[in-house]
């Protein structure tokens, strides 16, 4: 049992350990982009003009122009890339969960899975949950959203509340008044995106996430085993077979050593006999 926690315990700070080369106030990297590309920061109302590297957080947006493009990698296993004409704003990352709104333009996107972990897109005509997959969402200007699944699994629920689970290479189109169409499979000139190279942000999660996912694994074949060791045994008293008690053996009294105490033989009694004398007259 002592084997098993420290194992356990190795599963759980093995991650964080490793994550350590991760500067712990990153939340997100502006680490490519081509042409005129825009930056607003959370709470101000200009946007500036931005070219990668920049650090990005919570509530900052991108905005790309005509002919550029901008990739970004989001903490905790998001990477995302901008085409023309793109609105994007970073909602929310955490551990558990990162999220974003397109709000126009086209956004591909490629998550890495995690146990435990999610990603979500908003539009202006839906909302769309992820997980470990790769997929693009191109956002008219009238807010209608053209999803394309090529990998993994998403689920896209429209404002009428309606949810439409899409499977890989399939097309769903969503508009703000019709609500979610049914899906079709994907155009033959639709292809996968090419992903973007790992920055160096994203090999150092990796690497933490690849020993989290190991200690777990052993964690669980230990469990397993130890599982197995107590199954066996449980199975091996059931099967043993019963001994009957073993019957008394009767009491022998030990013979007594005491020798009887032997009377000598009573001589006979001689009675000696009486002589009467007579006396004389």
């Amino acid at each position: 049992m002592k084997y098993l926690f420290t194992l356990c315990m190795a599963a759980l700070t093995a991650g964080p350990a490793a994550a350590q080369e991760l500067d712990e106030a990153f939340t997100a990297k502006l680490f490519t982009s081509k042409g005129p590309v825009e930056y607003l920061k959370a709470g101000t109302a200009d946007w500036v003009a931005v070219k990668a590297p920049r650090l990005l957080e919570v509530g900052d947006g991108i905005r790309t122009g005509r002919k550029a493009k901008a990739e970004i990698y989001i903490r905790y296993g998001s990477k995302v890339r901008l085409g023309p004409d793109a609105h994007f704003v970073l909602t929310k990352v955490t551990p558990q969960d990162n999220s974003v709104q397109v709000l126009k333009g086209k956004l591909q996107a490629w998550i890495r899975k995690f146990a435990g972990r999610g990603f979500s897109v908003q539009t202006p005509s839906a909302v769309c949950a992820v997980r470990g997959t790769v997929f693009e969402v191109e956002v008219a200007p009238t807010g209608e959203a053209v999803w394309d699944l090529f990998s993994g699994s998403i689920q896209i629920s429209d404002s009428g509340n309606r949810t439409v689970d899409l499977a890989p290479n399939q097309r769903l189109a969503v508009s703000q008044t019709a609500g979610a169409s049914t899906p079709t499979p994907l155009p033959d000139n639709v292809k996968p995106p090419t992903e973007p190279a790992k920055i160096q942000e994203e090999k150092t999660e990796t690497k933490a996430e690849q020993i989290v996912e190991t200690k777990a694994k052993e964690a669980a074949e230990a469990v397993k085993k130890e599982k197995a060791k107590e199954e066996a045994k449980k199975e091996a008293v059931e099967a043993a077979p019963v001994e009957e008690p073993a019957a008394a053996e009767p009491v022998v009294e030990p013979a007594s050593a005491v020798i009887p105490t032997q009377v000598p033989p009573t001589e006979p009694v001689v009675e000696t006999p009486v002589v009467s004398e007579s006396m004389p007259q």
